[in-house]
Order: C-alpha cells, then structure tokens, then sequence
C-alpha cells in the first residue's frame, strides 16, 4: 500500500510539471485582426514587425517597430525591451511570428501576443499599412 501511494505521488507530479509546460508553450495568444486593431492603441502597447527590412519596405503597420527576426542581433534587441509592456508581433503569415514570441517569452516577457495571418490578413481585408 505504501509502495502504490508513492507511485500515484511521483505519477501525479510528473503529469502536473507535463501539463505546467504544456500550458507554458501555449500561453501565447494569438489575436484576431480586430482585437489586435484594439489592443495596439493603447499606451502600454507595442506593435513589433519581425520581418526582414526588405519586407518591412514593402509595407508594415502604422506605428510598428522593426526587430528582424532572422537578424543575429535579435535577442540582443529583444532583451533591450522594457518587459512590463504589452507586445503585440507580427511578420507575413505568422510562422516567425510565433518563434519571435516563444523567445520573448522565454525571456521572461508575459505580455506577447500574435496577429492571426501576419500582414497578409491584414492587408487581405483592406488596413492600412505605410511604406
């Protein structure tokens, strides 16, 4: 009987650090056009493009600021950061999108959120983006 009460404690552990990390990986939301329009105006809240500076001269979203993904110096410039602001990321369809954000989130950034479909969507239903 003791021997299965350790057993049911070390199994129950092992699941919640499983699940702990699980939710961890996860943790980052990924916002719809329209909630991302809304969360960008306010004043805690900074817009990142992590696309490349060619990308970016294609055109990006009023406001934002690039940190290039692809870049050596990413981590250097994402760590410069103030990690008690709001982040929202975005690059062309979302794919460097969520890496750029698990790696802030690592960091230890708890604010880092994602467009849904990067600048595509956005320009596929008509926003505005600058050259």
């Amino acid at each position: 009987m003791k021997y299965a009460f350790i057993f049911l404690l070390s199994f129950f552990a092992c699941w919640t650090e499983i699940q702990a990390q699980t939710i961890q990986k996860d943790s980052i939301r990924v916002l719809s056009l329209v909630e991302f329009e809304k969360m960008s105006a306010k004043k805690k809240t900074k817009v990142l493009d992590v696309r490349t500076p060619e990308e970016v001269a294609e055109g990006h979203l009023v406001g934002s600021t690039t940190v290039n993904f692809l870049s050596p110096a990413f981590a250097t410039e994402i760590q410069a950061l103030n990690k008690n602001k709001t982040y929202l990321l975005y690059c062309r369809s979302g794919s460097r999108t969520r890496k750029a954000a698990d790696a802030m989130q690592k960091m230890g950034f708890k604010h880092v959120y994602m467009l849904e479909g990067g600048i595509n969507a956005w320009k596929e239903v008509g926003k505005e983006v600058v050259k």
